[in-house]
This record gives C-alpha cells, sequence and structure tokens, in this order.
C-alpha cells in the first residue's frame, strides 16, 4: 500500500493552526484582559511581539545537559543523549540529566544569548570525548537548529560514541464520548516523513508535525558530513546493526512522560538486546556498538521519536527545526548553520562588550575575560521555563510555641509556569525566590528586557493571600530532582524578598535614563523617534527606553505586590509590646525555623538564638523587610501614588529607627539577634557574621553612623572575625559554632553576599563621606581594594583547577565546595570584576 506524505497529510490541516496560532504571545506582559488587544503600533504591544519571538524556544530544559522546548506548557520537548561504545560495561555512563556526579572536565556554556543562541561545551571524562553544541534561532524566533560535533580527547583518536537525539510532541486534550466516558485525545501529530526501514536509514531521518500553539512545522536529523567514520571493523551480524545508518524508534507516550525519554530508550534497549539474546544466544559476540543499537520491534509510530547514530571518532552532525511560517531566506538549513552559528557567537562577544567594562586588574588578561564571558553565558544558559502543579500544605499550622520539624503532607496545586534563572544546572535545577534576585543582578546589565520577563513571571505566583512558594517544584520532571521532604511547600513560610529589589533597580534604571518625557502617556511607536519602529536588535533596553511598557506592568502588578508585602510582613511580624520593647512595632521573627535550622531565612543552618523562644526577633528579617519597603516606595514613587509612598516612608523610618533599638549591640559592636533570658529580659544574642552585616548591607545604616559604619568595616576586616584571604567568611572564626555541624554557613565563602559587602562599602565610602575620618576613608578604601582582589583571584583559580565554579569556597584552603556549575548567585563575581578598582 502506497505511504501518501505526511507533510500532505498536515498541510490539509495547517489552515486551522499554522498563523493565528503560531503568533500567539506566549509570555504577554498584557495577559489581562484590558490588555489582551493592544494594538501593536503601541511601544508596549511591539515590545511584548518582538519579546516572546525572541524568547519562544530555547535550551529551557536546564536539568539537561542539553534540551531545548519552547515556553508553551504542552508542546515539543527534544533532547540529546549520548554513551561510549567502545565496551558493554560503558552504557552506565549514558549522559543525558546534567548529574553532580558526573566526571566532566567542563559542562557549561562559554557564549550564550537566549535571544540567538551560542555555544556549549561539554568535556566527557568517562566518554572520552568533548562535546561542543552550537544552538541558534531564527530571526523571527521561530525556528532553530543545533551543530553537535565530537571530539575525542588525546589518545581516544578512535574512540566510539552512539548519539541518540529524542523530540516528543505533548498536548492531550479530554473529551466526553457518546457513552459518557473520558476520552484523551491528542491536539497534534509528529511523524516520521522517511519510508520505514527496520534496517536503518542512509539519508537524514525527517519528521513532520502539527500543533495548535507551533501549527506546521518539520524537524530533520542530519548525519553528518561525508567524513563522519561509522565502526566498520567488526562483522556485522544482524543487518538491523548497521552502524553506518541511522536508527529510528517511536511509540505514544502521554503527557509529563516525554521527561522520561533515558529510561524508555534504555528499556527499549533492553528489550532489544533480550531479542537478540534469544535469538543468537550471548550477546557478548556482538560487538557493542551493534549489541546497544535500538531497533523498531514493535513497528510503533507515537508521539516520541528517537534517532539513533554510531560515529567513529571526531564526529558531526546537524538538527534542524523550521517552521512554516518562518521565511523562506530566514530558515535554518544544513548549508547555512555553520554561517549562523558563528554570527551568533559574534554577537554575543559584541554584546557582552558592550555590556561589561571589566576593571583592572580583570582587564589586561584574555583568561579573565574567557571567564567572565563564560559566567555570564553559564548564568543564561541556566534560564529554565518549567509548568506543571506543585504540592502544598496549607493546612499545618506551625506552633509557634514548638521548634520541632514539621512533616508537611501536601496537596497538588496548579498548574503553573514559570520562567526563570537556577542556581545549579546539575544539582537546583529550579527555582529559588531568594536566589532570583542575585541571579537576576549580572543580567540588569545584559539585558534589562530579559529581566523584566523572569521577574514578571516569578510575580505572576503572587496567590489570592500575597504567598509565593519560596522553592518552584513545578510538574513531576522537576519534582524527580528533589528529595521527597523537600517537595511540598508551606505558605507558613517566606523567603528573602530579593525581586522586589531588582524589580527596584529597573525602576531606577529607567529614572536615570533621560530618553522619554511623560510617563503616564504611552507612546504610539509611530510617535517615538522621528517614526522608529523596533526590531529584535533593540531588545535588551526597549523599557529603559520606554517606560511607558514598565508603567503600564507596574500599574497592574501593584495590587498584587501591596497584597505580598502585607502578607509579608503580616505572617512574620514579631512580639513588641508583649516585652517592653517599645511602641514602633517594626520587628520581625522568622517563622517555621526548627532548633537547628531557619530555611526561611536562607542561611539554613547559621546559629540562631538558643533556646528558641518566640520572642526573638530576626536583624536579616528586619533588614528585608526594609528593602522589600524600599522598594515599594520606589514603585509608589514611580507609579505618583502619594499617599502609598508617604505610608512606605514611614515605615522605612520605623525600621531604620528599631534596628539601631533592638537590634544594635553596644557591648559586641555589631547588629544582633534579640530574645529575652530567663526574667524575660530583653537580651542580644550575637552569632558575629552575615546577619551581622544586613542593616549595612541593606543601606539601612544611616550615612551619618560613623560610629556603627566603622565597627562594621573592622568586623569585616579582622581575620580572627570574618576576614580570610579568599573572601569573608560566613561565620566568625571566633564563634563557638564556626566550622560546627553541616558548615553550610558556618564558615564557608558566599560570593553573593560578598558582592553586597563590595557594593555596600562603595556606597558608604560616597555617602558617608562628609561624615568619616580620614582613617576611615583609607580603611575602607583598602578593605575594599584587596576583598576585590581576593574574592575574584580565588574563583578563577578554583575554576582553573575544577573547570567549574561552585556554591561556596572553603575559608582556610579557599578551595570550592557544595554544588558544582553553581551559576546561580556565585555568578555575581561578574559584577565584582565590573567594580571600579580602587574607591
Amino acid at each position: 500500500m502506497m505511504k501518501v506524505s505526511i507533510t500532505a497529510i498536515l498541510i490539509s490541516f495547517a489552515i486551522l493552526f499554522t498563523l493565528g496560532k503560531s503568533d500567539e504571545a506566549i509570555f504577554d506582559i498584557y495577559s489581562t484582559d484590558e490588555y489582551a488587544n493592544d494594538e501593536i503600533n503601541t511601544v508596549s504591544g511591539q515590545y511584548s511581539q518582538l519579546s516572546n519571538d525572541s524568547l519562544l524556544w530555547g535550551p529551557y530544559r536546564s536539568s539537561l545537559y542539553f534540551g531545548i522546548r519552547p515556553r508553551i506548557p504542552r508542546s515539543l520537548l527534544s533532547g540529546l543523549m549520548w554513551f561510549n561504545v567502545d565496551s558493554y560495561d560503558a552504557i552506565g555512563n549514558l549522559r543525558h540529566v546534567y548529574e553532580q556526579g558526573d566526571n566532566m572536565k567542563k559542562a557549561n556554556w562559554v557564549s550564550y544569548d537566549p535571544r540567538t543562541g551560542g555555544r556549549l561545551v561539554v568535556s566527557d571524562q568517562d566518554c572520552h570525548i568533548d562535546v561542543i553544541i552550537d544552538f541558534v534561532k531564527s530571526e523571527d524566533g521561530k525556528s532553530w537548529g543545533t551543530k553537535i560535533k565530537g571530539v575525542p580527547h588525546k589518545g581516544y583518536e578512535k574512540v566510539k560514541t552512539s548519539f541518540v537525539w529524542y523530540s516528543g510532541l505533548e498536548g492531550e486534550t479530554e473529551r466526553i464520548d457518546d457513552y459518557g466516558n473520558k476520552v484523551s485525545e491528542r491536539n497534534g501529530y509528529l511523524n516520521l516523513e522517511n519510508k520505514k526501514n527496520v534496517l536503518g536509514y542512509a539519508d537524514n531521518v525527517k519528521l513532520s508535525g502539527i500543533s495548535e500553539e507551533l501549527g506546521l512545522f518539520e524537524l530533520e536529523i542530519g548525519k553528518g558530513p561525508k567524513s563522519n567514520k561509522h565502526p566498520t571493523d567488526a562483522t556485522l551480524l544482524d543487518p538491523e546493526l548497521d552502524t553506518s545508518k541511522s536508527h529510528h524508534y517511536s511509540l505514544t507516550v502521554p503527557d509529563d512522560h516525554v521527561w522520561k525519554a533515558r529510561d524508555i530508550f534504555m528499556t527499549m534497549l533492553m528489550e532489544s538486546v533480550k531479542e537478540l539474546t534469544n535469538k543468537y544466544g550471548n550477546i557478548q559476540e556482538f560487538p557493542p556498538e551493534q549489541a546497544f543499537i535500538i531497533r523498531d520491534l514493535q513497528n510503533f509510530e507515537g508521539n516520541l521519536h528517537f534517532v539513533q547514530n554510531v560515529f567513529e571518532g571526531k564526529c558531526e552532525f546537524d538538527v534542524i527545526y523550521n517552521n512554516a511560517v518562518t521565511p523562506e531566506e530566514d530558515k535554518i538549513t544544513f548549508d547555512n548553520i555553520n554561517t549562523k552559528a558563528k554570527k551568533a557567537i559574534k554577537a554575543f562577544d559584541k554584546k557582552f562588550s558592550q555590556s561589561f567594562d571589566l576593571k583592572a586588574p580583570f582587564n589586561k588578561d584574555k583568561t579573565h575575560e574567557k571567564f567572565a564571558k563564560e559566567m555570564l553565558s553559564g548564568l543564561l544558559g541556566g534560564l529554565s521555563y518549567f509548568y506543571g502543579d506543585h504540592l502544598v500544605d496549607r493546612n499545618t499550622v506551625f506552633d509557634e510555641d514548638s521548634f520541632e520539624s514539621y512533616q508537611l503532607q501536601g496537596s497538588f496545586e496548579g498548574p503553573h509556569e514559570l520562567f526563570t534563572l537556577v542556581p545549579s544546572r546539575p544539582f537546583f535545577p529550579r527555582g529559588f525566590y531568594w536566589d532570583e534576585g542575585f541571579h537576576l543582578l549580572p543580567l540588569l546589565k545584559f539585558d534589562s528586557d530579559l529581566a523584566l520577563e523572569v521577574v514578571q513571571s516569578w510575580f505572576n505566583l503572587i496567590d489570592d493571600d500575597g504567598w509565593i512558594a519560596r522553592e518552584q517544584i513545578l510538574g513531576p520532571e522537576s519534582r524527580s530532582k528533589v528529595p521527597e521532604q523537600f517537595q511540598v511547600q508551606s505558605p507558613e513560610i517566606v523567603n528573602p524578598p530579593t525581586l522586589m529589589l531588582i524589580f527596584s533597580e529597573l525602576l531606577e534604571s529607567i529614572q536615570n535614563s533621560n530618553t522619554y518625557g511623560d510617563i503616564n502617556e504611552p507612546q504610539q511607536v509611530s510617535d517615538y523617534g522621528d517614526g522608529k519602529t523596533f526590531d529584535k536588535k533593540d531588545l535588551g533596553s526597549i523599557i529603559i527606553k520606554n517606560p511607558e511598557v514598565m508603567t503600564d506592568y507596574a500599574k497592574r502588578i501593584y495590587p498584587k505586590l501591596k497584597t505580598h508585602f502585607e502578607w509579608f510582613r503580616r505572617t512574620q511580624q514579631g512580639y513588641i509590646e508583649e516585652f517592653d520593647r517599645g511602641t514602633n512595632k517594626e520587628g520581625y521573627r522568622w517563622r517555621g525555623r526548627t532548633l537547628t535550622h531557619c530555611l526561611a531565612s536562607g542561611l539554613d543552618d547559621y546559629p540562631r538564638v538558643i533556646p528558641a523562644d518566640i520572642a526573638e526577633l530576626n536583624v536579616d528579617l528586619l533588614s528585608w523587610v526594609g528593602v522589600m519597603t524600599k522598594s515599594m516606595k520606589s514603585i509608589a514613587g514611580f507609579l505618583n501614588y502619594e499617599n502609598d509612598f508617604q505610608k512606605y516612608q514611614k515605615i522605612e523610618n520605623d525600621i531604620v529607627e528599631n534596628l539601631d533599638n533592638l537590634h544594635w549591640s553596644d557591648s559586641e559592636k555589631t547588629y544582633c539577634d534579640l530574645s529575652v533570658d530567663d526574667n524575660d529580659e530583653n537580651k542580644h544574642i550575637c552569632h558575629k557574621g552575615y546577619i551581622s552585616l544586613f542593616p549595612f548591607l541593606t543601606k539601612l545604616t544611616p550615612a551619618d553612623d560613623v560610629d556603627k559604619i566603622e565597627q562594621i568595616v573592622d568586623l569585616i576586616s579582622d581575620p580572627e572575625e570574618l576576614w580570610s584571604d579568599y573572601g569573608i567568611r560566613s561565620l566568625s572564626k571566633s564563634n563557638e559554632f564556626y566550622g560546627t555541624e553541616e558548615n553550610y554557613w558556618r564558615s564557608p565563602i558566599w560570593i553573593h553576599m560578598n558582592s553586597l559587602i563590595l557594593e555596600s562599602l562603595q556606597h558608604y565610602s560616597k555617602t558617608s563621606s562628609p561624615y568619616m575620618s580620614k582613617g576611615l576613608k583609607q580603611k575602607i578604601s583598602e578593605t575594599y581594594k584587596n576583598l576585590r582582589t581576593n574574592v575574584v583571584n580565588n574563583i578563577i583559580k578554583q575554576w582553573k583547577r575544577t573547570g567549574f565554579v561552585w556554591e561556596q569556597y572553603d575559608d582556610q584552603t579557599g578551595k570550592a565546595k557544595g554544588a558544582k556549575n553553581f551559576l546561580g548567585w556565585t555568578s555575581t563575581v561578574l559584577i565584582i570584576m565590573n567594580m571600579d578598582e580602587t574607591i
């Protein structure tokens, strides 16, 4: 029976899906009904369209070494796997999910802009090969391509490697059939274009698909150039195991199962091995490169497709995805992908140079520039799109008299979607509320528009009460990377609101710009710049130059932010009047802390008041509420909400007052947590370290209070307290808990905190200059210069030694600790390198 072309069949349906659906703004900054019909000729409307198109596709499955998906809830998911086939046991090192324990010399993006593409380098020590991946997108953002190269390590020039590409199309709808039963139906198709051949394919493997959101598209997995070699030394024992051909396997899987591609592939592969054993006897008579070829045993054709190629030595192949609406001249092809990849890398280099100005002594060595580019690229390589339900316990109310751990029992809520950066692709591939603000700091200089995309995605998660889960573990794929006891989120627990800081910094950037007039009058694009319209190259700073976009968004999100602010203060309110602490009620206590941990604070095992007491007030929490208040004041000022501005100003003044009245210890000469003694008398509990610095770090210490500023600088610069040759340690050497137990926040150096310290030294050097002595100025200057140099030099040293940046660094040796490829807040080293050498 003649096979009808799948493309021909799909074209007949394309009119139902293609043009209208493909142009949908998936992450529309104007998502409410009021703004759903924004005209494209407005600045805001055009910005939305351009941004959504440029960010539609990406390696947003960041928990994988390389996984592509669009920012669409149920859509096309693709990924790459590879394994060595020189021996039978090497398949145990099949690469797919980026794991902390994998034996990698390097695994990071070295050049990457989410709007255009870039390069990923994975140096696999077990598979004896470097996998170099170039990813590019079409100008309209709707099509993409990737070039995958394998470069053998020295001494392994004839290494045999099996590469497996897979793509799976999700998208199911339910309907009620004539008998009242629920029936699942697919709203799209992904089918093999080649004529089925169980012996394999000498040419490229082509897939065609259609979906409601993507429209009509084609996906082609190439075999690569003729210079590619395939293992040919062994006798071909079965015609279905020809290593010179591409092999295809397909099956149907339900939604939320495509992410299990590795397990599915291994299951099908083991079925093939079992069948070969039954047919031929001992499987070890087959060379490994033949034994581990997936075979089309069942003749299935479903929504998940695997394509396998086996190479010997150096190799390369391309995967091309083209959407029907991409103009012909803009489509990615096997002929132009090299040119497009080089163009993307060149564009990144240019944009990096325009965005960052590395200061001495980190501007004289090409190694520094290479390192800085990798830090930014790796951070952006963790940009992820998540969709799914999460587990929430809204029933368990914490007994504030008890500081025991709670076993939370969650129920599924959602689904929700989130566009976010992640702290560490191999260890923490999910969204963290308190981390995200630090993630965005380097991004503000490179692409402030993208920073807003991330901020607005997080703020969309604020629920009716004002709560945001501190960890976003959305969907089964995300949950598979989290121990069960940590999966359930509770509204009883908050997290430092760092995103409020970023949002206010965006507003400050706009207010410092002189490129606009009345922000309350949205401009028409035709009125902007003598009739100028925007295009893709303008993305990155459109919002700063056209603040009406931010104004409209701020007006819509402001009620949610107020709810969030009020919820935060209400749920963490501490006891003031009950312990005769005055009439100023600005004092707060982290809820949900145990005797040993305070996860809500983000400083998990940092020592707190012992014995724990409901009378406790936390200085870092009051400082964070201060940050939140200043941010709300900034937004209210930006929107000309005078009454709210005055209200926040009053709260901020009260916070500054109580940081002094409640938390400053004259005897210890630092800020401390507050509790009570056995007679319920107020008592400072001082564990000198990061929490002692928070009022200083958040710039809530008054500029004219130079005595406190000098005592804080003394604490920072004292080697017996917080100073080390590699950065400022988290807990003083003199503290009884220094280096004890799990030692997570009890001595190690954290880079984002050191970045804040340096920024605050800069700040007070300037704002307090009229009030401080010459000696204090000199002390701040020396501390700043030496700290900046120490931190950067050590991180680069450890990067050279290990191939990665890390979660934290040992205060005694400088050696890397914790999660590797921790390109979340460790990437703030880029901010440090961009700071002036001296102050």
